[in-house]
């Protein structure tokens, strides 16, 4: 639906400032501004992601989107638009939607209502092209952030303190496992079934397509089998690039009977625990980082087991860096290792270290880390002879 699009009279940016509280008034200087103003962001930073997810329910991008990219709506042409009923509806949305012009999710432009009052008119921003989930793009951000702020998810952070002071994180795999949370879930629910397969999904279409545009590791092989492939995304990227290729999406049997056939992939039944079908190359992607070490240990002795001589596993997952460092690359990193830490307990992102020493207690030989897409790592493990 296409609100009409009046033209309101837009502010000239130099009265725009006269209209905003003067700098000149602050009494604390920019560098106490930010060292507070910091920690109380951190406060409600809770804030940001479920304002967005609800943004992302209601359609509210796409509206944006549907309207012409570069369209400026008000509050009350975007509630039309969402049949809100409720008489507080523009009001509430305008406030949503200035915070997420603060981070440059959207855009906006100030204007003057037909009474001469400020009018925020908004818009898509430069950061909201990974949320708007349109057909045909390679949005991935959305369906993450879905999966990531869904109750069955978040419920885990409520406790992880009690279970670390008190329970190992045995204990915690266990009440977890049997009280409705992530473990469970996924193999429960419909409902977040869906919400974590387009998830998955939606990401690996974009950092896959990223690294086989770059990463020449499949060039001369036969074989990959891809474990706990799900229905057959990564291959499927895999094999348009490579058609030469024989992929076997390997996943457990619940999994691949919803897998769709693909030309040139086979979907094979089975658990990793137990054993790994045999092929040149063994895709591990997002695999190692959900298990301990323990079983990261048994699953990569299985691949040794399953891969000829000269073969190779490929583990893509993130690689944290042994020193904290401030920049996105590595905060993105310890961030996607504390939804592990919530999502899959016993599983961790790890550092180059720790994947060497994982490498040589299943007799592989020191990993190599062959490139990085975004915040994944492609790592590299050849057999030990």
């Amino acid at each position: 639906m296409n609100p009409e699009l009046p033209e309101p009279k837009r502010i000239p940016k130099r009265a725009i400032r006269s209209m905003s509280a003067c700098e000149s008034q602050a009494i604390t200087t920019p560098v106490e501004d930010e060292d507070f103003l910091f920690a109380m962001e951190m406060n409600a930073l809770i804030a940001l992601p479920l304002v967005l997810k609800a943004t992302i329910e209601l359609g509210i991008l796409e509206i944006m989107t549907e309207c012409r990219p570069t369209a400026q709506l008000s509050p009350a042409q975007i509630a039309s638009c969402l049949s809100a009923k409720n008489p507080q509806a523009p009001e509430t949305l305008d406030r949503i939607l200035r915070l997420l012009v603060s981070y440059s999710i959207l855009s906006c432009t100030l204007a003057q209502d037909t009474e001469g009052n400020p009018l925020r008119l908004y818009g898509l921003g430069p950061k909201s092209k990974h949320f708007v989930r349109a057909h045909g793009t390679a949005t991935f951000a959305a369906p993450l952030l879905l999966m990531l702020t869904d109750k069955i998810v978040t419920a885990g952070w409520f406790l992880l303190l009690p279970f670390f002071l008190m329970y190992s994180i045995v204990h915690l795999h266990h009440h977890m496992l049997y009280n409705h949370s992530f473990g469970y879930a996924v193999h429960s629910f419909q409902r977040f079934n869906e919400i974590f397969n387009n998830a998955m999904q939606s990401l690996t279409n974009v950092d896959m397509s990223k690294i086989v545009e770059s990463y020449h590791g499949f060039d001369n092989v036969k074989t990959v089998v891809d474990v706990g492939g799900g229905v057959g995304v990564s291959l499927r990227i895999l094999l348009s690039k490579h058609p030469h290729i024989h992929g076997i999406n390997f996943d457990l049997p619940h999994v691949v009977k919803e897998a769709p056939p693909y030309p040139g992939i086979q979907h094979v039944a089975g658990d990793m625990t137990n054993y790994i079908p045999k092929a040149d190359v063994i895709l591990m992607k997002w695999i190692i980082h959900g298990s301990d070490d323990k079983l990261s240990v048994k699953l990569l002795k299985n691949c040794w087991e399953a891969l000829p001589e000269k073969g190779k596993v490929v583990i893509m997952d993130a690689v944290l860096p042994e020193y904290p460092e401030t920049d996105t690359v590595t905060r993105n990193a310890f961030l996607a290792d504390m939804a592990v830490l919530n999502i899959s307990p016993g599983g961790k992102d790890r550092t180059e270290r720790e994947f060497k020493v994982l490498a040589h207690a299943s007799d592989f030989d020191a990993p190599k880390l062959v490139c990085r897409a975004y915040n994944m790592w492609v790592v590299e493990l050849h057999k030990r002879m």
